[in-house]
């Protein structure tokens, strides 16, 4: 049973914004057809963003665990129930979704509106069924290539977002009779919709609710390995350990840097939302445009890609193990040395490669001055911007916090839209008006003002 809780207010609210704009924008542009298409496709695409995050653990995991296990019940029974929990979450998510486009829906569409937020959760079981099958299949055997599946999911998302809008005219002459469609789930439900047969709507809800069914309970994952980026990334743990990091900061570093990135639920959480600057990224190089535009494209991905500290620093507390905190409860270490620790982990383990790939992104495009003169205070500005928010976001010690109890208290769209339009102004004035020299004066600056805010908060904390 859901808990109040527990409703993903700010994911209805941004998806109920969202389809208002997107339907008042399109409505008078698209026949019945097309329109009824482009909700269903991109609902589609939109819901695959919480099913990668709160309702992907409820697809991997059982939340009851043992205490249900241990009730009088059937096999059958908890599968039921699993089946109608995840229902009852999707129907919340397809009702913000869908009810908007129905209201603005043309009125040549009929009373097939008021149809669209049912083919819409008949699409969503398919497409939940399809992913909860995936993870089945590939956590134990390819975890990785789970991620990859996941992020180029992300990717296509926003993608086929920003090529829809930029491609109305064609979108409009389309029919449920158009051969490069008739394969596609979205067109099934939309021609159901327009007055075709509901029989291949209807057989694929079918079997998505038969595949929910059937999926096995949730077995006790075993313990993952050190990565190959683990490995990579040796050299710089051992000089961020000896330069850096202090003596009774190493219990948290260590633990953050090594045992965060091997949740599963972290990484299935957390690394597929970097597909949405790769998706930009690809959309800026496909358009074919010209050096300074790309140049552009990279100084906005060196400065918003900060935008992704509030999703990453949600999970800091987040483990499957999560008895096992005791250990770094009862470490000989001070409140504000642990933080420290977990901040400067977060920084070497995922902020640093992640803007490595960016400056290796921008010297294959050509703009090795560019990366020069912006990537040091971009990454200052990071850390700066980690440490802020880290203290604003994580109230718990790392890894101390089971993934059904973890909660996100955080004004996620004043946050994050906030962080957006700061960081884009930001990269607009560096890549147009900051010299080299300057650059880098503001990148010490930044590095000066992160020392003092990292001793103020060991006094602080104790």
């Amino acid at each position: 049973m859901l808990r109040r809780g527990d409703l993903p207010l700010p994911a209805l609210v941004f998806l109920a914004v969202l389809a208002s704009a997107l339907a008042g924008l399109v409505r008078e542009a698209l026949p019945p057809f097309p329109y009824a298409l482009f909700a269903l496709a991109l609902g589609a695409l939109g819901l695959a963003f919480p099913l990668l995050s709160e309702l992907g653990a409820l697809l991997r995991r059982d939340e009851g665990g043992e205490w249900i296990a241990a009730l009088p019940a059937t096999a059958g029974e908890l599968r039921l129930a699993r089946t109608l929990h995840l229902l009852a979450a999707l129907t919340g998510l397809v009702l913000a979704w869908f009810v908007p486009f129905a209201c603005l829906a043309p009125v040549e569409l009929g009373a097939g509106r008021w149809a669209l937020p049912l083919a819409g959760l008949g699409l969503a079981v398919l497409l939940a069924a399809g992913l909860v099958w995936a993870q089945e299949l590939l956590l134990e055997r390819a975890s990785g290539l789970l991620v990859l599946l996941e992020t180029a999911l992300v990717v296509g998302a926003v993608v086929g977002l920003l090529q829809l809008l930029g491609r109305l005219p064609e979108l409009a002459r389309l029919t449920p009779d158009t051969p490069a469609l008739a394969g596609l789930p979205p067109t099934w439900f939309a021609a159901a919709l327009t007055g075709a047969g509901p029989g291949p709507a209807l057989c694929a809800a079918g079997v998505g609710l038969l595949a929910l069914w059937a999926v096995p309970p949730a077995a006790q994952r075993a313990a993952r390995r050190a990565s190959w980026l683990e490995r990579a990334l040796g050299p710089l743990r051992s000089l961020a350990c000896r330069h850096w990091v202090r003596r009774d900061e190493r219990a948290s570093f260590e633990l953050v840097f090594a045992a965060l990135p091997r949740e599963r639920e972290v990484a299935l959480r957390t690394y597929p939302m970097l597909g949405i600057p790769l998706a930009f990224l690809l959309v800026g190089l496909r358009s074919g445009a010209d050096a300074a535009w790309r140049g552009d494209l990279l100084a906005l991905l060196f400065f918003t890609t900060g935008i992704y500290l509030p999703l990453l620093l949600t999970h800091v507390p987040l483990s499957e193990s999560a008895g096992a905190s005791w250990l770094l409860r009862l470490a000989p270490a001070p409140r504000g040395a642990l933080v420290n620790g977990a901040i400067k982990a977060l920084f070497v383990r995922w902020i640093l490669p992640l803007y490595l790939g960016l400056a290796v992104l921008g010297l294959v495009l050509g703009e090795g001055a560019l990366v020069g003169r912006l990537l040091p205070l971009a990454l200052a500005l990071v850390l700066l911007e980690l440490r802020l928010l880290y203290g604003r976001l994580v109230r718990e010690l790392p890894l101390s916090t089971a993934p059904e109890e973890l909660r996100a208290e955080v004004d996620w769209a004043g946050l994050v839209s906030g962080l957006a339009v700061g960081a884009t102004l930001l990269a607009v004035l560096a890549r147009r008006f900051l010299p080299l020299e300057l650059a880098l004066g503001l990148a010490l600056a930044l590095v000066g003002l992160e020392l003092v805010l990292d001793r103020g908060l060991r006094r602080r904390l104790g």
